[in-house]
């Protein structure tokens, strides 16, 4: 299976997004009741996979130890997977049901190249001003003012590896 994209809890990629809790529990999170819809399964890019700083196989066990997971108040959900600019560089995943409010959202980025990871309410366009994640653990917020959260994640340059992860604050 191959996902690549953005948040929060989907099913595992072999290319792209590892919802980090979706093998676990296929339930949301008990602090959200929203259905999670992810970009559509890219086309595996073997030897941008190459490129990767570990083994596809082994980033759903990384994804665990980098961003904060379901034992952290507020936690919404989490993925984690890899981009690259020949198979997907896009990835967007929307919590649809999501109450309005204030989330902290939290990226972890290994490899060379550069995600640019943004969020916000369901319709709104992306922020002309996104995180920019090279190699780092950035904390971001996101604040939504009508039901739903989507987040997005663009990548630029070589293939990367990321985790994130989304609680509610407020």
């Amino acid at each position: 299976m191959a996902t690549v994209g953005l948040v929060l809890a989907a099913t595992v990629g072999v290319v792209g997004c590892t919802p980090a809790d979706a093998e676990r529990d296929p339930s949301p999170a008990p602090s959200a009741s929203a259905t999670v819809t992810t970009s559509p399964e890219p086309t595996p890019d073997p030897a941008a996979a190459k490129k990767l700083p570990i083994l596809v196989d082994e980033i759903p066990d990384w994804a665990e130890t980098v961003v904060p997971g379901s034992d952290t108040d507020g936690y919404v959900g989490s993925l984690s997977g890899w981009l690259s600019e020949p198979s997907s560089a896009h990835y967007r995943s929307q919590f649809s049901s999501l109450e309005p409010g204030t989330y902290q959202a939290q990226i972890a980025c290994r490899g060379d190249g550069t995600i640019a990871a943004s969020g916000g309410d369901l319709d709104a366009e992306p922020s002309p001003n996104p995180t920019q994640c090279t190699n780092a653990t950035i904390a971001f917020d996101i604040t939504t003012t009508s039901t739903g959260l989507k987040v997005d994640l663009d990548l630029q340059g070589d293939p990367s590896i990321f985790a994130v992860s989304v609680r509610r604050v407020a």
